[in-house]
């Protein structure tokens, strides 16, 4: 018995030593990804794997060693050799121009306004897919060569280099779909055994894509950049992240013709900050201008963000008679104009976390967005927040701890209670019968603050929740399905 399991033993070893040799082989054979961490250097990368660092930069489309940034996953050519110098496709970054991305890629500005069809030069945006190479198929390639063919554990070689950041909503099916690849070889790329196991926020490597590479360095005093999502939408609410060079940095940013606040974290050096969308806004590319100031001097940065169409449909509406007086425009104005007062101060602290609750144990009827008409009249109001149907008396409860900075009765919203929760975010109960929360009140998590009822201009019981951020009402549902900050 002993020697049985002394035999198996040794068995068991030398399959290990077999696995761990095959695995070894294959990797050195062909190359591997990684994600760059805080602190490190293009040149700190390429002595960790033995390399080169033009080896490192020729495989990324990296012109400028010193622009990479935290997060950054780049292709290690393990044999030195670089695996694809010139993509299909590009996807533009913050600081590129069309001359850049040309020079970049040795190719001229003439091919690749001819192959993109672009009309105008300088309106490019960050997130636009650039098609590189005559025949390329518009956002996806196929790697040329591919040496690693082991991809239950590891992403294919020569192509694995794309990521993408998981929106609201999406599946996996449909992100696949997107890229025209296999369901299972994202799920292999990125070791998910449950394809419905993934979240909003989440990044994940597309097999078969090739990466994008900034074309551009970004200013003196700003080393890392990201907008989520590259592209914005009417209504809802994006995120700006950044890391400047030095603490103590003043970082001032200008879109849609409002300043962004940006909060600064512990470290000094980390600033994040809200990109509100007001409903209505004509689809179309807009300027974002970020400047950084600090001991060294001052730095600037343009570049232009898309928006898109919230599609947020329509709604019909009748009020009975009492209440037609509450259409007035001038009734509504003073309302907006007052809960834009409330709204629009920007406090440091920050009282939420990650997504927020639902503010009534009851099912959503109507949402944000859609344009209304009421009693037959035109479309020409917009819902500025979530409808949850209830019976009067059902608790209004707080999806996130934050302050009474409103709690009053109001024409339109009947029984109101406004709360600020931080960095220039807020939320709003209407149409309450009772109200428990008093003004200067701080609110926890979870804590009944009033009861759905009817009050104002409403036609049956219900709670109208909304969240403002800094003085502009946003898709409420948004903030429950993804994680802020």
């Amino acid at each position: 018995m002993v020697a049985n399991r002394l035999k198996w033993r040794v068995v068991l070893v030398l399959m290990l030593a077999l696995m761990t040799l095959c695995v070894s082989a294959q990797e050195t054979a062909g190359a591997t990804i990684h994600v760059v961490q805080r602190g490190e250097t293009l040149f700190s990368i390429a002595q960790q794997y033995g390399l080169n660092l033009d080896a490192i930069a020729k495989a990324n489309g990296i012109i400028n060693p010193s622009n990479i940034m935290a997060g950054q996953r780049l292709l290690i050519p393990l044999n030195g050799i670089a695996v694809s110098a010139t993509p299909e496709t590009y996807v533009v970054q913050y600081a590129d121009t069309l001359q850049a991305i040309a020079t970049a890629f040795s190719t001229d500005t003439g091919t690749l306004i001819s192959l993109n069809g672009l009309t105008d030069p300088n309106a490019l945006y960050v997130g636009q897919t650039l098609i590189l190479r005559a025949g390329a198929s518009g956002g996806v390639s196929t790697p040329e060569t591919t040496e690693n063919t082991d991809t239950t554990s590891t992403p294919p070689v020569g192509g694995i280099t794309a990521t993408h950041r998981v929106q609201s909503g999406e599946t996996l099916f449909r992100i696949a779909q997107q890229y025209g690849v296999a369901m299972s070889d994202i799920q292999a790329a990125n070791n998910i055994e449950d394809a419905s196991r993934i979240f909003t926020g989440q990044d994940l490597l597309i097999p078969g894509v090739e990466a994008s590479s900034p074309a551009s360095s970004l200013p003196a005093g700003l080393t890392a950049l990201d907008l989520t999502p590259l592209v914005l939408v009417e209504g809802k609410t994006g995120r700006i992240r950044l890391t400047t060079t030095n603490g103590g940095a003043t970082v001032a940013i200008q879109f849609l013709n409002q300043a962004i606040d940006m909060a600064t974290l512990e470290d000094g050096v980390s600033h994040i900050g809200f990109a509100p969308v007001p409903l209505g806004t004509v689809v179309g590319v807009y300027p974002m201008t970020i400047t950084v100031t600090d001991v060294a001097g001052v730095g600037t940065l343009a570049f232009n963000v898309q928006i898109q169409d919230g599609n947020y449909g329509a709604q019909y509406v009748t009020l009975p008679e009492e209440k037609l007086e509450l259409l007035t425009p001038a009734v509504e104005q003073n309302e907006m104009d007052l809960l834009r007062r409330v709204t629009t101060p920007y406090s440091p602290d920050r009282f939420f976390g990650g997504p927020m609750g639902l503010p009534a144990a009851a099912a959503m009827f109507s949402s944000f967005g859609a344009k209304r008409a009421y009693n037959g009249g035109g479309l020409d109001r917009y819902h500025s927040g979530a409808d949850f149907a209830g019976a009067p008396g059902t608790p209004v409860i707080a999806p996130a701890p934050g302050r009474v900075v409103l709690a009053d009765t109001l024409n339109i919203r009947g029984t109101t209670v406004i709360l600020d929760h931080g960095w220039g975010v807020y939320t709003l109960y209407a149409h309450m019968n009772e109200r428990y929360a008093n003004l200067g009140e701080f609110v926890q998590v979870g804590q009944a603050i009033g009861t759905i009822g009817s009050t104002g201009r409403a036609t049956g019981a219900h709670l109208h929740w909304e969240v403002w951020v800094r003085g502009t009402p946003v898709d409420p549902m948004q903030w429950v399905y993804e994680a802020f900050p």
